[in-house]
């Protein structure tokens, strides 16, 4: 990790790493500079997805100036308007406990700075004709947020005012992206101090910007001009040991030619270069998109325009080895995320999840249906099912009720004997009964032998031993006696009211018998 200030803020940055910021998850640091410290970062959702994302978290101390962060919110508003293949967009702005931070996309490559010095490092120089499409999709990035416009057709005038080798990626798909709009004027606003001195990158301001005057875009296009300067010759233009000299350099001092330190390069670049390094604002190039129109048309005249691809090969020959290591590392770390929450899941979870060793294993387990383990349920079929079963379920209930209402309503035997058990046809007679005797029926096997009750008579029986019951007719046959009687027309007959069982009353004569049901039950066809 880079070092990036005092131990304590060195500690915290990296105790964030692993830890989640809002919605995104810390992977790594990828740099630290004055103003924050960006991560890298991810994003993930449904069904696998993930997406990586550069966050800009600005340090701590930052935030104790309220007109900085003020500033900082208003410009990165307005940056994040900003929609062009050549500027690295602003997809989020936020706070949280470690701060305010910047959500951008995410660029695999490195800085133009990184870039180069690779290929000093190494002894080598960048092509004359990837120098030059790098430096033209950077000035079309920077001629499409100066032209940037609000809803009403009003020029926003944004201004970047950091324009350096360090805020320029170079992807290894060959495409040059300018990035950390926004946030350059409130640095600026917060780098002069009290005695009115100016702190910051001094080798890249335009004179007016070092003098504190009023900026427009033609600032912008005199740092672009000292990129180009740099990348050309390999060295740099007005930097020294201090700041005051640096200063001086920016202000005061002759500005060497390109051809002047490499007599191999050509004449029409070292004129477009130094007509975009002019101290006069009014003779400089007056937009970023006149400054690409002269340097491609001499490109082009010296067949000197490079493509895409060619950018992509370099970045490969230089950075290749840290691309790839960065990617291992990077793969590294997302399985061992995914294990870490797997392992929670399943601590935490009821049941264990097991899984063959280095294998992923979902936090999600989706419902059966949901995820095609099972086949899909045709509706109107599972409405059928369902009022079929109900019917059926209605049919048992009403089967288990009257065999147990059947069980209590079952004649009880007298105290000083057992009564003989009523036919099944008799009980469903409520005339009464004849002079022969009938053979009783064979008790079906939905009744149960009637219990005698040995201990005491039922409140409702006579004092006096009861007789047997005499069937009053010919037994009907099962499926007669299953039958529903059906209701007959005209005036229905005064109900009388009958004992809860059936008695022979010895006085009158006659048997007083009756069904042992109520007459609700008597038509009862599951009885």
């Amino acid at each position: 990790m880079r070092d990036s200030g005092p131990s304590g803020a060195a500690f915290a940055v990296s105790e964030m790493i692993g830890q989640k910021l809002d919605r995104f998850e810390l992977i790594a640091e990828l740099a630290s500079g004055g103003m924050g410290t960006v991560f890298l970062a991810r994003l993930g959702g449904a069904g696998g997805f993930q997406r990586l994302y550069a966050i800009k978290v600005l340090h701590e101390h930052l935030a104790k100036h309220s007109e900085f962060i003020e500033m900082f919110l208003d410009e990165a508003r307005l940056a994040a308007s900003i929609h062009h293949p050549n500027v690295v967009s602003i997809v989020e702005i936020g706070a949280s406990e470690a701060g305010h931070y910047l959500v951008m996309d995410y660029v695999e490559g490195d800085t133009a700075a990184q870039l180069f010095l690779g290929a000093a490092q190494d002894k080598r120089k960048v092509p004359m004709r990837v120098i030059l499409r790098i430096v033209l999709d950077v000035l079309a990035g920077l001629h499409a947020a100066h032209e940037r416009q609000d809803d009403e057709g009003h020029p926003l005038e944004i201004v970047h005012r950091d324009v350096s080798p360090h805020n320029i990626l170079v992807g290894v798909d060959g495409s040059s992206r300018i990035t950390d709009f926004g946030i350059a004027r409130a640095a600026t606003r917060l780098a002069v101090t009290r005695s009115g001195q100016l702190k910051g990158k001094l080798a890249y301001m335009a004179p007016e910007q070092a003098r504190s005057e009023a900026v427009d875009r033609r600032a912008d296009v005199f740092a672009m001009g000292i990129c180009l300067w740099e990348m050309l010759t390999g060295e740099r233009l007005f930097k020294a040991e201090g700041e005051g000299e640096t200063l001086n350099r920016v202000l005061y001092e002759p500005i060497p030619t390109p051809r002047g330190t490499d007599p191999d390069i050509a004449p029409e670049i070292d004129d477009v270069c130094m007509k975009a390094l002019t101290r006069d604002p009014d003779t400089r190039y007056a937009t970023a998109a006149e400054f690409a129109d002269a340097l491609e048309r001499a490109a082009r005249a010296l067949d000197l325009l490079g493509s895409h691809r060619e950018v992509a090969a370099c970045v490969n020959d230089i950075l290749g080895d840290d691309v790839k290591e960065r990617r291992a590392e990077l793969r590294a770390w997302l399985g061992d995320s995914e294990r870490r929450n797997a392992t929670t899941s399943s601590a935490d979870s009821s049941g264990e999840l097991a899984s063959h060793p280095g294998a992923l294993v979902s936090v999600y387990v989706p419902p059966l249906l949901d995820s095609g383990l099972l086949p899909p349920v045709d509706r109107r079929k599972a409405r059928g099912s369902r009022r079929g079963g109900v019917l059926g379920a209605a049919v048992g209930i009403a089967l288990l009720a009257s065999l147990a209402f059947g069980l209590l309503r079952r004649p009880h035997a007298s105290p000083e004997g057992a009564a003989t058990a009523m036919p099944a046809s008799a009980a469903l007679t409520n005339e009464p009964p004849a002079g022969r005797t009938a053979e009783p029926e064979p008790v079906p096997l939905a009744q149960a032998t009637p219990v005698s009750v040995a201990d005491e008579p039922h409140p409702s029986l006579s004092a006096t031993p009861s007789a047997s019951a005499s069937p009053s007719a010919a037994p009907r046959s099962a499926s007669a006696a299953a039958a529903p009687t059906s209701p007959t027309r005209g005036p229905a007959p005064a109900p009388t009211a009958r004992p809860l069982h059936a008695v022979s009353n010895p006085a009158a004569g006659t048997p007083s018998s009756t069904s042992g049901a109520p007459v609700d039950m008597q038509s009862n066809p599951y009885r």
